[in-house]
């Protein structure tokens, strides 16, 4: 379904009505209070006394901006809702408000570039990066809230890092947004033409010039339909959304669970993905890490994933 601009500006108002209803400090410590009590529930009395306000009527006022939505009115006191709780997670993951700055931490895993050792670094603009400080390969970059450091050492923030990666790529190739749910249409996106013109999208994008994959022949292009959240996805990625393939790839000796995102060649790898037809678009990605000659077809839809013999 087609959006349109008076659906987008239906939309901009529900947002800025949501945003008013939260805009009172008093009406976030509401929330916390509750975020924070067992079963994230209190009674009216608790409630007022865990946020500390003294005039039960400016209490009183604020708490019924929220209920109905945020907070639900129960038998013996008051509930924090779903609304509430994706309010308080947007809080709790400090992309807001947390600026944190990690490494680099020397990495098991060495570069497929020139096989020195990787590093991992996070710096305040919110993205992790994989990358060689010798030869100057960026073996991955994404985002990652600041939340995911928080309470975890250096080698636990690394292997969050690959999880969370992973969980968002994998929603996306299956269709789903991993931030608001929304629907995608994942499609291969062929970067140049047999003339080596940039084309489609990427060629209006100067970001992507910066891109940890721009030297992939082709990419996934990822593009939710309701949120902001866009991104071109290494082809070899689909790999591991088929668990018939995943089977294969065990079989031939890859763990494709154990070893992190940046270890696998076909994820990675630009030479991985072969170009081997252009209409319909049509690619060949090669596991050369595999302990036997290994390939699988991908279709332009990311829906067909077969063994290449």
């Amino acid at each position: 379904m087609t959006e349109t601009p008076s659906d987008r500006a239906q939309v901009a108002t529900d947002a800025e009505s949501a945003f008013m209803t939260l805009s009172h400090d008093l009406r976030l410590e509401i929330l916390l209070a509750l975020w924070d009590a067992p079963g994230y529930s209190l009674s009216f009395s608790e409630l007022r006394k865990a946020v500390g306000e003294r005039d039960s009527g400016s209490f009183t006022y604020h708490l019924s901006k929220l209920e109905g939505h945020f907070v639900a009115k129960i038998d013996d006191g008051y509930e924090l809702q779903y609304p509430g709780h994706r309010v308080l997670d947007a809080i709790q993951s400090g992309v807001f408000h947390e600026q944190v700055s990690v490494g680099p931490v020397q990495l098991d895993e060495d570069c497929r570039a020139c096989g020195e050792s990787l590093t991992f670094e996070y710096d305040t603009d919110s993205i992790a990066r994989i990358r060689c400080p010798d030869c100057g390969n960026r073996a991955l970059e994404w985002p990652f809230d600041p939340g995911g450091i928080a309470d975890r050492d250096a080698d636990a923030t690394v292997a969050a890092f690959d999880r969370r990666t992973r969980l968002i790529w994998t929603c996306a190739l299956d269709g789903v947004c991993p931030f608001c749910a929304g629907r995608i249409d994942p499609d291969l996106t062929d970067r140049v033409h047999e003339d080596g013109a940039c084309i489609g999208v990427i060629e209006q994008l100067d970001r992507y010039e910066e891109y940890f994959a721009d030297d992939h022949p082709v990419v996934v292009s990822v593009d939710c339909e309701r949120c902001s959240f866009y991104s071109f996805l290494p082809a070899g990625v689909a790999l591991l959304t088929r668990p018939a393939v995943t089977g294969r790839l065990h079989e031939a000796g890859i763990d494709v669970r154990g070893t992190p995102l940046w270890d696998l060649g076909f994820v990675v790898d630009s030479e991985a993905v072969t170009v081997e037809q252009r209409d319909p678009l049509r690619v060949e990605i090669s596991v050369v890490d595999a302990e036997e000659p290994l390939a699988f077809t991908l279709d332009a839809s990311v829906e067909t994933v077969t063994e290449y013999t």
